[in-house]
């Protein structure tokens, strides 16, 4: 039985607190304690301090995909799964719609859910120790006041190409349906163990994605810029971080998962089908 609930709420998705507050209530009543990361957290739940996830059984993030992601950040490493209760419009990853969120919520809550583990990215940006992860992709882009980007791309330290263009996707299958797919990329099964590679804008001969092992290493080099002196790295449309010339970016999968639940059978083909209807 599931016990311990962090709810993590896009406000501007609910900004009247409706929808939030519906749910808490209704975990409260179905003998839940209700956490969020809110210091101050609505009616009936408790405020939980980030990084202090170890107790929680389940996460339910209320909002969009990006919602979804955020969420996922927020829990990195600590196994929690996340479900999603979709605000918006038809998403890959919020599967439970507001009509039916009671008795989704309640299947949950017995424990009648699967986790699908989705492949994370991680990247270091030359000797930089930090380590950026992404549940969606990783894009590394020129900056829009400089001309075209070379980017030098190893895969297992082999070469495979130097890209001219305005930059390159580095997708996971969860991500596969989001800017990879607007920028040509193909749609991959999200349990998929895979990455993909989608140049933007290419110049060069290999102006198409490449479908590469989960347990491909990939390395880029940028090289001169024309105008400016910088490109920018982006993890999950975060915020940019300015990458000098002569830099290597190295982006390998993550030791860590994206632990999606799921209550309902509805299939990932189906969602695409639905989201291509014109």
């Amino acid at each position: 039985m599931i016990r311990n609930v962090l709810v993590f709420s896009n406000l501007t998705k609910d900004p009247d607190h409706k929808h939030t507050s519906r749910l808490i209530d209704f975990l409260s009543s179905m003998g839940a304690h209700v956490y969020m990361f809110d210091r101050e957290p609505l009616p009936g739940a408790e405020y939980l301090e980030e990084g202090r996830s170890e107790n929680l059984d389940l996460a339910i993030a209320l909002g969009g995909d990006g919602t979804m992601i955020r969420c996922g950040h927020k829990l990195q490493g600590s196994g929690v799964p996340v479900i999603g209760i979709n605000l918006g419009t038809l998403g890959y990853l919020t599967e439970i719609e507001l009509d039916s969120m009671e008795d989704s919520v309640r299947l949950a809550l017995s424990g009648s859910f699967t986790v699908e583990e989705r492949v994370m990215l991680e990247a270091k940006i030359g000797d930089d120790p930090k380590r950026y992860t992404a549940i969606n992709d990783i894009v590394i882009h020129r900056d829009l006041s400089d001309g075209i980007l070379t980017l030098r791309c190893d895969i297992n330290k082999h070469f495979l190409a130097e890209f001219r263009a305005d930059g390159v996707i580095i997708a996971t299958p969860c991500g596969s349906t989001a800017y990879n797919f607007s920028a040509g990329g193909p749609i991959l099964n999200p349990v998929s163990d895979n990455l993909i590679l989608t140049p933007l804008c290419s110049h060069a001969m290999l102006d198409r994605s490449v479908v590469l092992r989960g347990e491909d290493e990939l390395d880029f080099y940028i090289g001169g810029f024309t105008k400016e002196d910088h490109a920018l790295f982006i993890a999950d449309g975060g915020r940019a971080v300015s990458i000098p010339s002569d830099t290597w970016i190295h982006v390998k999968k993550s030791r860590f998962t994206f632990p999606l639940a799921r209550v309902t059978d509805r299939s990932f083909y189906e969602i695409v089908q639905r989201k291509m209807r014109p």
